[in-house]
């Protein structure tokens, strides 16, 4: 049995057809792949710098703790060396 020349066209067509969209879909898996590789990355990163300036901001706190601290001091010292005089 002989194919037409028509038929062996289609066939020849839905071939290739089939075979551009294999290759889309596995393109579009390891696209996929990096953008998820990309989000992790950026991921990291953002908890990264997101831990970095809450450690700043533990210490700009511990900072207005102790500098309330020393002005009490130095308040009890200025009373204490006032009374003296």
């Amino acid at each position: 049995m002989t194919l037409s020349p028509a038929a062996a066209s289609i066939i020849g067509a839905a071939l290739a057809a089939i075979a551009s969209i294999i290759v889309s879909v596995i393109n579009a898996r390891f696209q996929q792949a990096r953008f998820l590789n990309e989000l992790d990355k950026q991921n990291s990163l953002m908890s990264y710098r997101l831990q970095k300036l809450e450690e700043k901001v533990d210490k700009h706190n511990n900072f207005d703790i102790r500098l309330v601290s020393m002005e009490e001091q130095i308040k009890t010292l200025f009373n204490y060396y006032k009374k003296d005089e």
